[in-house]
C-alpha cells in the first residue's frame, strides 16, 4: 500500500513539473488526462495488490473481540444492576423495620432471575438487636410486599453467627 502512495505522489509531482514546462493549452490538456489515468491506473494496481483473506480474517478477529467486550458489558451491567437492587430491597427493608420500632444490626437480600427479565428478592438474612422484638408484621410484610416466603427469612440475633 504504501509503494501505491508513493507511486501516486510520483505520477502527481511528474505531471505538475510538465505542467508546468508545457505552455499550449492542448498539450496541457493531454498531460492532465494521461496524468490522471496513471494516477487511476496506479490506484488500481494497489488493490490488485490487497490481501483480502488477511483484511477478511482481521476483521472476523475485531469482530469477535467487540462481541466479547460487549458480553463483558453487559455481565458487569447485570450484576451492578442485581446488587442495585439487593441494596434497595436491604434498605427497604431496613426503613420498614425501623418504622416498626424493630431494631436490625444488618439485612442481606438473595434475588433470582424472572423468566420474565427481571431480578426479584427470594431469600433474606436479617440480623436483630432485640432478643424481645416482635418480629411477625415484618416478616408479614417480607412475605406479602417483597414475596419473600416464610422459609425463605433467616432471623439471627447479633451474638449469633451467620
Amino acid at each position: 500500500m504504501k509503494e501505491t502512495l508513493f507511486l501516486v505522489i510520483g505520477i502527481a509531482l511528474l505531471q505538475s513539473i510538465l505542467l508546468l514546462i508545457v505552455k499550449d493549452e492542448r498539450s496541457g490538456k493531454l498531460l492532465k488526462m494521461i496524468g490522471g489515468v496513471a494516477m487511476a491506473a496506479a490506484l488500481l494496481a494497489g488493490f490488485t495488490e490487497f490481501d483480502y483473506q488477511t483484511y477478511a480474517a482481521s476483521l472476523q478477529r475485531e469482530q469477535a473481540e467487540i462481541r466479547a467486550k460487549v458480553d463483558s458489558i453487559e455481565e458487569n451491567a447485570n450484576a451492578l444492576h442485581r446488587r442495585y437492587i439487593e441494596s434497595e430491597c436491604a434498605a427497604y427493608i431496613l426503613e420498614s423495620a425501623a418504622q416498626m420500632q424493630i431494631e436490625l444490626s444488618g439485612v442481606s437480600v438473595t434475588l433470582a432471575w424472572n423468566a420474565n427479565g427481571f431480578w426479584y428478592p427470594v431469600h433474606a438474612d436479617i440480623v436483630l438487636k432485640d432478643h424481645h422484638a416482635d418480629t411477625a408484621p415484618l416478616k408479614q410484610l417480607l412475605e406479602s410486599e417483597m414475596g419473600i416466603p416464610l422459609e425463605e427469612q433467616i432471623w439471627r440475633f447479633e451474638d449469633e453467627s451467620f
